[in-house]
């Protein structure tokens, strides 16, 4: 069994396929790139995250579930970033309201500004997000290892990056 399936299979356990709606992203597809502006300023290229294991979250101020998960993903990624991890959480609020929303929220999760860009709807659509929160683990080469969509517990998710941390 080939190294991303066996992976792919580790990883559905930790996180559960999401119910309903469109088909998210193939486990052992190529992640779209993308380039964003950064909260904190400047630009993050995903694909310049190779070599890590990347959580990529889509979420926006006005989704509850969203507002839930980001203080304990930021935890996560604070804890697991001297072992490669990395969170990217793509703020998808409304374009002419992004930045006043994300201001006005970002006070409640400290450190947020390090791991948030704002996302477009075009990155949405690559993605194939139809609700928010979606999360995608993304492998050290770049490739989708598990996406989900609606809420997760701190526990599915610090499972699954340590299953993805241990493959190298």
């Amino acid at each position: 069994m080939s190294r991303v399936l066996s992976v792919a299979l580790a990883l559905s356990v930790a996180l559960p396929a999401s119910a309903g709606g469109p088909a998210l992203l193939a486990p052992g597809s190529v992640a779209p790139d993308f380039t964003l502006e950064r909260a904190g300023g400047g630009k993050l290229t995903l694909s310049n995250l190779r070599g890590r294991v990347v959580l990529v979250d889509f979420w926006a101020t006005w989704c509850p579930p969203c507002r839930a998960e980001l203080p304990w993903l930021v935890k996560l990624a604070k804890k697991y970033e001297a072992q490669g991890v990395w969170l990217v959480a793509v703020n998808q609020d409304r374009a002419e309201e992004q930045r006043a929303l994300y201001a006005g929220f970002a006070p409640e999760v400290p450190g947020l500004s390090t791991w948030a860009v704002f996302g477009t709807d075009t990155v949405m659509q690559t993605w194939q997000v139809d609700g928010m929160p979606t999360l995608y683990l993304v492998d050290r080469s770049g490739k989708i290892v598990a996406g989900h969509e609606g809420r997760l517990t701190e526990e599915q998710v610090t499972r699954a990056l340590e299953q993805a941390l241990r493959q190298r």
